[in-house]
């Protein structure tokens, strides 16, 4: 606006200033073209001088006049700012007040926003807390879960152990064990099993097991067991250790006798009794029907552990074959006798393989060597090569790797022997920790039956009791038969072991001598 102002200013002077030096000029143009001979000064002196006042009134009112308007033309300024003044300050409140909405807004929305934020942590809470609710009862169900699986496959593996033993144990009632047993399984065997149901027909057979080992019986039922089943048969059942029936029909006996009861209960029916056991039996049978008091005793003619001797004792002897022999002694040892066969087998196996690679590619060839020293004296190392590779075995490896670098220098050469020492060595010690392993593993096998035998010896005798020394002794040696055999498949085996061994030390011995020996050959030591 002041610029305006200047700029204006500016203009009407120069006007004014041109209209004064236009009318200077103009009255003073007579006067510059005037005749010498004017005689009148005087009057040129005052027409001048009121030209000049005249000049000065015009200037004073072209400059009143021009005053005038800058006046007007300030007042019009200035009422124009008024109004843009009024307009600026309207316009200024407008913003004041949008300015306060706008932070009315803003506090509404960060109280809406503050509420919202305390119910979303709140919410956030309440759903991390469900969350940790939802996953204990889930990691509890899982555990649930596991524990329910765990149980049925321990009552389902239970359950198939006790089918597979059932076939050996107790006769009486196997066929009703063996339909509760079959349906037990079948239940197990479902999509969705009934894993308590099946483990109380379980437990409810293995308590009626139970209850028949501390019971007795004896009266007249039809026989479903032994050689003469469907007769009607008078039977004395003493627990599970003694059955004995007499046939009603021709008074024949037969007893059930347990054999094997140190490996395991494994009942057995025979008739092949003496004279005077099977006598003794059909007494003790007929006195037990006739008893009438329960404090009365019977004599029961048979050995209550009923093992093997006693077994050989009541029935015919006859002379074995060394097969024989050999099986019976090894049914003494029981289940252990299985893996220390197997270490044997594996040990004996280890032994010839290796014996054969010690015969085969660790075999020092003399003839060999003098052929290899022919080549490299004639200066024909690709032909040695060709040999060495030809024959294939460690000391023709060795021998090939020094030929192979003989057209290099001595630490090449001697680099390559390291390498190819490095693998042959391996090749024929490999197998060898595993060969003293089992020869290791058999004494302990071993021991481990000799172990077993004498925990079921002492089973049975907390059963049965007995004050016998000899079936103790029996027992005891039953027992150490597995022990033998751990020490007889040991002791060759570790024999075995260190032949093989100090051969692998005389074969690698020969490579490191037969290698070093051709390398100064090659490379001798006034050259290096």
């Amino acid at each position: 606006m002041k610029n305006c102002f200047k700029s204006l200013r500016a203009t009407r002077s120069n006007r004014s200033i041109f209209v004064s030096m236009f009318l200077a000029a103009t009255l003073a143009a007579p006067s510059a073209f005037a005749w010498p001979w004017s005689d009148n000064k005087k009057d040129e002196a005052e027409k001048q001088a009121l030209i000049q006042d005249s000049l000065r009134r015009e200037q004073y009112k072209n400059l009143q006049r021009e005053v005038d308007a800058l006046i007007r033309m300030r007042m019009e300024k200035a009422d124009a700012l008024e109004k843009l003044e009024a307009e600026h300050w309207r316009k200024r409140y407008a913003e004041s007040k949008l300015t306060e909405d706008h932070q009315n807004e803003t506090r509404e929305l960060d109280g809406r926003y503050s509420k919202l934020s305390t119910d979303l942590g709140r919410v956030n809470e309440e759903v991390m807390a469900s969350k940790d609710v939802t996953t204990d009862a889930e990691e509890k169900a899982k555990s649930d879960e596991s524990a329910y699986e765990a149980l049925h496959t321990q009552v389902k593996l239970s359950l198939e152990k006790t089918m597979g033993d059932v076939t050996g144990d107790y006769p009486v009632g196997m066929n009703k064990r063996l339909l509760n047993l079959k349906a037990a399984q079948e239940e197990a065997d479902r999509k969705n099993p009934n894993t308590m149901s099946v483990a109380r027909m379980f437990l409810e057979d293995q308590l009626a097991r139970h209850e028949m080992t501390y019971t007795q019986s004896v009266g007249k039922e039809f026989s479903q067991v032994g050689t003469r089943p469907d007769v009607s048969v008078n039977r004395l059942r003493l627990g599970t250790v003694f059955l004995g029936e007499v046939a009603t029909d021709n008074g024949d006996v037969q007893a059930l006798i347990r054999s094997g009861a140190l490996q395991g209960k494994v009942f057995e029916w025979t008739t092949e009794l003496p004279q005077e056991m099977a006598n003794g039996i059909r007494k003790a049978v007929s006195e037990a029907g006739a008893v009438t008091s329960e404090t009365a005793q019977i004599t029961i003619p048979l050995d209550v552990l009923q093992n093997k001797a006693v077994k050989n004792s009541i029935t015919d002897t006859k002379e074995m074959t060394w097969q024989e022999e050999l099986q019976g002694f090894f049914k003494k040892g029981g289940i252990v006798m299985y893996p220390l066969m197997l270490v044997a087998i594996i040990a004996l196996l280890l032994s010839l393989e290796r014996f054969l690679v010690l015969t085969f590619r660790g075999r020092i060839s003399r003839r060999l060597i003098k052929k290899i020293d022919k080549f490299v004296a004639e200066k024909k190392f690709d032909e040695a090569a060709n040999y060495c590779l030809k024959k294939g075995n460690a000391l023709a490896m060795v021998l090939f790797s020094v030929v192979n670098k003989a057209k290099e220098d001595r630490d090449t050469a001697e680099k390559s022997l390291q390498e190819a020492l490095l693998r042959e060595q391996p090749k024929l010690e490999r197998r060898m920790g595993l060969l003293a392993a089992m020869g290791s593993i058999a004494p302990l096998l071993g021991l481990l039956g000799t172990v077993t035998g004498i925990i079921t010896l002492f089973t049975v005798i907390t059963e049965v009791g007995t004050n016998d020394a000899r079936v103790l002794a029996g027992g005891i040696s039953e027992a150490l038969v597995t022990t033998e055999t751990g020490l007889i498949i040991a002791i060759p085996v570790m024999i075995l072991h260190g032949l093989l061994s100090e051969k692998i030390e005389k074969v690698t011995s020969e490579l490191y001598v037969q290698s070093t020996s051709l390398l100064n050959k090659l490379f001798p030591k006034s050259e290096k």
